[in-house]
């Protein structure tokens, strides 16, 4: 009997065995054809993760058959990355998912004064610009600082994607009150925040692209000094033991994601008296974001409260300025069906997180839960800011089909906690009736084309802006097939493209402009397309 139930367990486990598979391959330098040793590659969806031998290889095994994408990163994510969607079978071992990762570019050159003389301690950072949200946003990517000898180097820079670089004095603790002259003809000229070459305006900047791999050597930036103005006014934060503290800095660029990661960097602040008041100076004209807050006695928890406020330093100090700390919101929410309900349950939960804008989470913050389809949800420690809402676990034909927060749509806008009147809360509205588009890409002798970047644009997008927002992208597996999610029913352009297309405006713009070559089509409810496309050149 025993030996009858060891066997039925081994024939068990090979049937399992059997039914999994793998995907392995080799990873090279697209720019010398060399393979690359210590590459993290790991699938996704799955926690199966590996690294590249000293050949380049790599195998992802035991994976069960479905559809996967495959991520490569050298080092450790902050290096040349890439990604490919691959569709394994049962029993299929892949040997040939090849990656050619394209190393990233490097920037560096002085900072020098209006005497051509060099600038110590001075903070340089690369800036991308980007669409969220129906707006244009400047979002920090990478930083450095200028030595003794005021030169910089910045690293991580994504080829083919335009860059600002901007130069700004390198201040971290700050005390509340100045002691800058409070009669202007006494003050120290202030250094002007620059962007490359000469300029003081984001407006006037000049982008940089690099290609893959280029070290762009020589790029100077020129400092002037102006007019030093101050800002003061009291901050509240309420009362009771914990630090109060406060930062200050220019309202854009500032920290956050873009592209495929984000770059967060803290602004200069300092501690604030128990009176609540600042003068801060040595600052130019333009915007600020000025925020205040409590923190508490376990810098494990959250801060007891947070708030900000922006002003604006024209040609002379700005005076009693007040941003008020309110305590951490609690937000209620719940999930729903736009119509009736699926006869079956959904057994899947969906996953919510409100991603912060502006700055990293801070420690203790509740930004991330979890709710049963249909069902209710609670956040209760957020800070009150401005966020964006992301979610996860729509299956089948789900999609989403409104966002709400007390009552208003937010679907294509940012979350502003404390806006609204009342007990607000959040309404997450779904539909279940979506169709999708499935794309076979061929060349013109119609072999498939693997790798290849299918775009699917709604025709309802009326902007750049808009279209960033609402466009669905995806890549080819090996088999040059793919197939969109679940989409809102309605008219769509389908474009092939040999190239990966971000949310920068120059990216975003040459795709709009290229909607003309795109095939039109209509996806209706629970309903699949099919196309067979040959890639497009986007320029």
């Amino acid at each position: 009997m025993m030996g009858r139930i060891l066997t039925t367990l081994l024939l068990g486990a090979w049937a399992a065995a059997a039914q999994t598979g793998s995907i392995g391959g080799v990873v090279y330098d697209a720019g010398t054809g060399k393979p690359m040793a210590d590459v993290n590659v790991f699938a996704s969806p799955g926690a199966i993760r590996t690294t590249t031998d000293g050949h380049g290889h790599y195998a992802l095994r035991d994976l069960n058959p479905g559809q996967y994408t495959i991520h490569a990163n050298a080092g450790q994510g902050f290096g040349a990355h890439g990604s490919k969607a691959i569709a394994l079978n049962a029993g299929q071992d892949i040997e040939t998912a090849d990656f050619h990762l394209i190393r990233q570019g490097e920037i560096s050159g002085k900072v020098l004064d209006e005497n051509k003389d060099p600038v110590t301690g001075i903070a340089v950072s690369l800036i991308a610009r980007e669409y969220a949200l129906g707006t244009l946003r400047y979002v920090f990517a990478s930083g450095a600082t200028t030595d003794d000898q005021g030169e910089y180097r910045l690293q991580r820079v994504e080829p083919g994607r335009a860059y600002l670089v901007m130069a700004g004095k390198e201040r971290r603790q700050l005390d509340a009150i100045s002691n800058v002259p409070v009669n202007p003809k006494l003050r120290k000229p202030a250094l002007i925040p620059t962007y490359y070459p000469d300029t003081p305006s984001m407006e006037g900047a000049q982008p940089v692209v690099l290609r893959a791999g280029e070290r762009r050597e020589g790029m100077d930036i020129h400092m002037s000094r102006g007019p030093s103005y101050c800002i003061d006014g009291v901050l509240e934060t309420g009362s009771g033991p914990g630090a109060l503290r406060f930062f200050i800095g220019a309202r854009q660029p500032t920290s956050g994601t873009s592209g495929d990661g984000g770059f967060f960097t803290m602004p200069p602040g300092g501690l604030i008296g128990p009176d609540g008041k600042i003068r801060i100076c040595d600052l130019s004209p333009g915007e600020y974001q000025i925020t205040a807050v409590h923190l508490s006695q376990n810098p494990q928890s959250a801060p007891l409260s947070f708030g900000s406020g922006v002003a604006a330093i024209a040609d002379k100090d700005l005076h009693n300025v007040r941003v008020q700390a309110r305590p951490l919101v609690h937000l209620s929410g719940e999930v729903l069906w736009a119509a009736t309900p699926p006869d079956k349950p959904v057994e899947s939960k969906l996953s919510i997180w409100l991603e912060p804008l502006t700055r990293a989470q801070w420690q203790g913050e509740t930004t991330q839960t979890e709710s049963s389809i249909p069902g209710e949800f609670s956040l209760p420690s957020l800070l009150m800011d401005d966020f964006k809402a992301r979610l996860r676990g729509l299956s089948g034909g789900m999609y989403l089909k409104d966002i709400t927060y007390a009552g208003e749509s937010i679907l294509r806008e940012p979350l502003r906690l404390g806006g609204a009147v009342g007990n607000a809360s959040m309404r997450i509205v779904l539909a279940r009736d979506g169709g999708s588009v499935t794309v076979k890409i061929a060349d013109k002798d119609g072999n498939p084309v693997p790798d290849s970047y299918v775009l699917v644009m709604p025709a309802d997008s009326n902007s750049e802006a808009s279209l960033a927002d609402t466009l669905i992208s995806g890549q080819t597996d090996q088999n040059g097939a793919y197939t969109s999610v679940a989409l809102t029913p309605g008219k769509y352009y389908v474009l092939a493209s040999t190239v990966a297309i971000d949310k920068s405006p120059e990216s975003i713009g040459t795709l709009w402009r290229a909607r003309s070559h795109a095939t039109e089509t209509d996806v209706g409810p629970n309903a699949t397309v099919q196309l067979t496309l040959t890639p497009t050149t986007l320029n």
